[in-house]
């Protein structure tokens, strides 16, 4: 839950408001999917991958689990009701047991059942819609593309610690701020010149465009 209050530090710090976090499947969770939904007086987007299970066509994900009318459905269409589990962060979660003999009678049961009593079990967490409205989300086109923006941001993050980020040679606070700004400057100037070479764009006569004059002061 450490990315709320890494978002609050930077929007004291830069005046600004986040409206989208991006991470890895780390930052996945139901719970801070939640935290996120309910931040603040507006929500974060969280785009954030679920972990691909090891056999899809069993896994928890390939079941279709209605917390409306509190039933799930098996990948092979047979349908429980469930019952309620015990409650996790105040909220409600609930079980659902498939009969042995259906289980038993289904191709996938070596692969799905793991009880030697019971058939197939399936549980919800505390957070489960959450889980549910991620899982969708991630097989569309639109998070595909802004999910792609994360590989660049982290290759700038490692291009920040190879030029001295986290070590910097000063003490004191205030002195190792100012060499990461520093630090960030010449990055961001690294960038700006492989542009321009890249686009064939002459930067000395752009900047002298651009260059600030006082009123009423002509430069000949």
């Amino acid at each position: 839950m450490h990315l709320l209050p890494t978002i609050q530090r930077i929007e004291a710090h830069a005046d600004v408001v986040v409206e989208r976090a991006i991470g890895d499947g780390a930052f996945g969770s139901g719970e801070l999917r939640a935290a996120c939904a309910t931040y603040s007086d507006y929500p974060i987007d969280l785009v954030s991958p679920l972990a691909q299970p090891q056999d899809a066509e069993v896994a928890k994900s390939a079941f279709h689990i209605d917390l409306d009318a509190c039933t799930a459905t098996c990948p092979q269409g047979q349908t429980v009701a469930g019952r309620p589990g015990p409650e996790e962060d105040g909220q409600p979660t609930f079980q659902f047991t498939f009969p042995r003999a259906g289980c038993e009678a289904c191709a996938l049961f070596e692969r799905c059942v793991r009880s030697k009593k019971t058939g197939r079990t399936v549980r919800t967490g505390a957070f489960e819609a959450y889980l549910q409205a991620a899982r969708a989300r991630q097989q569309t086109q639109a998070f595909k593309r802004l999910y792609r923006l994360r590989p660049a941001i982290e290759r700038k993050q490692a291009e920040l610690v190879e030029h001295g980020l986290r070590d910097t040679r000063y003490l004191g606070e205030r002195k190792r701020q100012l060499q990461q700004l520093w630090t960030g400057a010449a990055v961001n100037l690294k960038r700006l010149f492989t542009l321009a070479q890249a686009r064939g764009v002459d930067l000395g006569a752009t900047l002298s465009r651009l260059a600030w004059r006082p009123a009423g002061v002509m430069t000949v």
